[in-house]
């Protein structure tokens, strides 16, 4: 395909749309699965910890392990995607959590619950903002927090589809059904979707990223290797200030968010509700946190604003919290305060995560970056949260301590974003307007 001279910021005629709007399609649909087997634990918590037996903090430590393998993982998938590609990364991924979700129908034990957990722990970590965030910054430089926002809005709608899914089925059927049901996603729509459609980079389609100000035919020389050099490496990064901040001020975020979203449903069982009732009120807190997504996205396009709405999403799940654990949890009111503040508020932290390693260290080591960044997260935060919050209410017989605890951990956070030093962006690849912010 002959684009020379042609400017790949708008479609050549003929052409309907840039071919990087489907790739954000199929990283939606993918999101979708992934951020479902994510969010679903909350539906099996109680479930599991009554027909075996298991206090909470022990059935929670199985999805403590499984935030503790995805972060330990994130930067061998990280650094697999820079040198191999995203697509095999996401072959591997899918294929391990679909054999850990058909594994997990048959557990009868503890121990085997803790180890398939970790195994699907490994599979997400192959999956998610970092893996994601690689793709889209390669395919876009113009419209990249859009782009970033709306393939990463698929988590969230995966969380509001499947949680109320495996509700459904584990009170229609049980348990074991539910598990075979989400391991059949995997085998049989993740892996296909993958290995059919998806494209690494534009290079490869024969087109440049959009919003890449340069002809075709220089780009047909430079654009691998720009991208490539563009921003900094991993050690680099590791002796910046900001990515340390950045990993404590994401370390508490994900520590409590997650530390509630486990709980979630059966905090509202506890309060009077069915299970079908709270699964869809999850399902529809993580539906919510896609508008956090695009929202967030969007506004994060200009590096004015970074900051400020890391800063924000912070605050707003914990206030969230705050209303929902001090209001009657049963009322309407309460329900939607919470349902759009933590929602919000926990959609922007997962889409800034990635945009804040390309806004601040470039392409030219992102998966590797972005990995260590959620090793942080997701091993040193999201792993504690869940037994954490478990361990408090088996020790104090309500989440009342436990959801605290959550939200100043969150205002803590709130304020190491605020100390956050402001490094200047990686530029090379940004068109001027991205540039200067406006």
């Amino acid at each position: 395909m002959d684009i020379s001279g042609a400017d790949r910021n708008h479609p050549l005629p003929g052409e309907r749309f840039f071919y990087g709007w489907f790739i954000v399609g199929i990283l939606f649909f993918i999101s979708i699965i992934d951020g479902g087997f994510t969010y679903i634990f909350s539906a099996f918590l109680k479930p599991l910890s009554q027909e075996f037996g298991w206090t909470r903090a022990q059935t929670a430590g199985a999805f403590s392990l499984y935030l503790l393998a995805a972060g330990l993982t994130l930067p061998v998938w990280g650094w697999l995607a820079d040198r191999k590609g995203v697509r095999p990364v996401f072959l591997l991924s899918a294929l391990i959590d679909g054999v850990a979700l058909l594994l997990l129908s048959t557990v009868d034990s503890l121990f085997a619950f803790y180890v398939l957990y970790f195994l699907l722990g490994i599979g997400l970590g192959g999956i998610g903002p970092t893996t994601v965030g690689k793709v889209i910054s390669q395919w876009f430089v113009a419209k990249r927090g859009r782009a970033m926002g709306i393939a990463l809005i698929g988590a969230g709608a995966g969380g509001l589809v499947l949680v109320p899914f495996a509700g459904f089925l584990i009170e229609e059927f049980n348990w074991r059904v539910a598990y075979r049901g989400l391991a059949a996603l995997a085998l049989g729509g993740m892996l296909p979707l993958v290995w059919c459609f998806l494209t690494d980079t534009p290079q490869e389609k024969g087109l440049l990223p959009l919003g890449q100000e340069r002809t075709a035919q220089e780009a047909t020389s430079t654009a691998t290797t720009a991208a490539a050099a563009s921003g900094s490496n991993l050690k680099d990064a590791l002796c910046a200030p900001t990515f340390w901040l950045l990993g404590v001020t994401f370390c508490l975020g994900l520590m409590a968010g997650l530390g509630v979203t486990a709980h979630q449903v059966a905090f509202l069982q506890d309060a009077g509700l069915s299970l079908e009732s709270a699964s869809t009120i999850a399902g529809v807190t993580l539906g919510m946190s896609m508008g956090g997504r695009f929202f967030i996205g969007w506004v994060s396009e200009n590096p004015r604003y970074v900051h400020r709405m890391l800063v924000l999403c912070l605050v707003m799940q914990a206030t969230g919290i705050a209303i929902l654990l001090y209001l009657d949890p049963l009322r309407f009111w309460t329900i939607v305060s919470f349902v759009l503040l933590f929602g919000l508020g926990y959609g922007g932290l997962i889409v800034l995560w990635p945009l804040t390693v390309a806004h601040h260290f470039g392409l030219r080591a992102f998966g590797a970056i972005a990995g260590v960044l959620g090793t942080i997260a997701a091993s040193f935060g999201g792993a504690v949260g869940p037994i954490l919050v478990g361990a408090l209410y088996d020790s104090t017989g309500s989440y009342s301590l436990a959801f605290l605890t959550c939200s100043g951990m969150l205002l803590l956070g709130a304020v190491v974003a605020l100390l956050t030093t402001v490094l200047q962006p990686a530029r090379s690849l940004l068109p001027s307007d991205y540039a200067h912010g406006h």
